[in-house]
């Protein structure tokens, strides 16, 4: 697999690992995933990464690859969507994976390590575009047709 991307709860490391021909690049970045008002990290398993569905070109989004292709998934008992690949300065989110400095490293140097990791997923994975609805949660139904790009999968690992 030409683009391989991983998140290690445990270890909070986003591992981006881009193969081509006998070469290697392997971007590592530290990456949080809750904490903040309660929110837990995501769970294990295959996360879609599409392009941001509020727009926002800075993040990505992830679909939990269960039954549905969509924004919602249940965890548990709790329904939860809006969930984000980006990155910013501050330890946690609400549930998302955020890339932020590892210790010892500056803002500026975290940012372009970011700006790779987005430059890989844009450009060495393929493009495709899924439709979805966001329809499962039954507070929040959306039976609107949606139409995003697509870049492959993410896994989420212990």
């Amino acid at each position: 697999m030409p683009l391989n991307i991983i998140y290690n709860r445990r270890t909070e490391w986003l591992t981006v690992t881009h193969t081509y021909g006998d070469k290697k690049e392997v971007v590592v970045m530290k990456a949080y995933s809750g904490g903040w008002d309660g929110f837990r990290a995501l769970p294990k398993g295959e996360w879609l990464i599409v392009e941001n569905p509020s727009g926002d070109r800075s993040y990505f989004g992830l679909f939990y690859q269960d039954k549905s292709v969509n924004d919602q998934f249940k965890h548990g008992l709790q329904w939860r969507d809006g969930i984000r690949l980006g990155f910013h300065h501050d330890e946690g989110s609400h549930g998302c994976i955020m890339g932020t400095q590892a210790d010892g490293q500056g803002f500026h140097e975290a940012r372009k390590t970011w700006e790779r990791i987005q430059h890989l997923i844009r450009t060495k994975r393929p493009n495709y575009v899924v439709s979805y609805k966001n329809n499962e949660n039954p507070r929040v139904r959306d039976n609107t047709k949606y139409h995003i790009s697509s870049y492959g999968n993410m896994t989420v690992t212990e």
